[in-house]
């Protein structure tokens, strides 16, 4: 049953991409903002194929920037399904077949990972634009996925993109249950370490009960610097997930960062 499950729910999520690419030359909505908010409608409905109940807690971000905690690529579709952003990604997603040119049309911000200071000024002028855009831009400072069994320190570089153009920044927190009893949600549902993204997507299409909550919490308003701000947004997300018993990650425990 599981694997006629997943095999439904691949050939159903194939059909609506190829469907998107189809209505994109059909439509040609543009690339930015008018890209954004055509993606948006295609994440409900890959959403709803792949099984995904979402619930929103707390007031959706109209503008500025947006910091969230990261699970799995599936976190990227979730958050575009409940409102348009301009997402930021690594480099490595512009790449990948399909998903890269869909991104592409959003107006998605690339970062390279380990990059360095050389980076810093084109990062910084195309996080300036997607702010201009007037849509909520959002980034993911831990800089790689984790089981969900805490919070890694932010990386520090994208704050200081928000500091430059005196946006708002908010934070949000995912995070996923799941029914099936056949399944984890730390390894089936959370994407982290060095698991294959063909079997554990696999895994995920066959899951049942897959439930994600996105809770949107208030500004930071302590904004001296970008350590001062990546720490507070920080200490905000681990105040949202105190509620659900998930500890700090410690600086020593870190394993791979932007």
């Amino acid at each position: 049953m599981r694997f006629v499950r997943s095999l439904f729910k691949l050939i159903w999520v194939v059909i609506l991409l190829l469907a998107a690419v189809v209505d994109w030359w059909v439509r040609r909505p543009g690339v930015g903002v008018a890209g954004a908010v055509w993606i948006h409608g295609w994440c409900q409905r890959i959403v709803r194929a792949i099984g995904v109940e979402v619930r929103v807690v707390g007031e959706l971000p109209a503008y500025g920037a947006v910091v969230s905690n990261h699970l799995s690529y599936l976190d990227i579709v979730l958050y575009s399904a409940v409102r348009p952003f301009v997402m930021v990604a690594k480099s490595e997603v512009r790449g990948w077949p399909l998903v890269g040119w869909l991104t592409l049309r959003a107006g998605t911000v690339y970062v390279k990972r380990g990059g360095g200071p050389s980076t810093y000024p084109g990062v910084n002028a195309a996080m300036a634009e997607a702010y201009r855009s007037g849509l909520p831009v959002l980034f993911f400072p831990e800089g790689t996925t984790t089981d969900g069994s805490g919070v890694l320190p932010f990386r520090r570089g994208l704050f200081h993109s928000a500091l430059n153009e005196g946006v708002p920044l908010r934070v949000a927190a995912l995070r996923y249950s799941l029914e099936d009893a056949g399944g984890s949600v730390e390894e089936d549902v959370c994407w982290w370490g060095d698991a294959l993204l063909a079997p554990h997507l696999w895994r995920l299409l066959g899951l049942k009960g897959i439930r994600a909550e996105i809770c949107f919490g208030r500004e930071v308003r302590e904004r001296g610097d970008r350590f001062v701000l990546s720490e507070g947004a920080r200490g905000v997300v681990m105040g949202m997930y105190a509620r659900s018993g998930v500890e700090a990650v410690g600086e020593a425990e870190l394993v791979e960062a932007l």
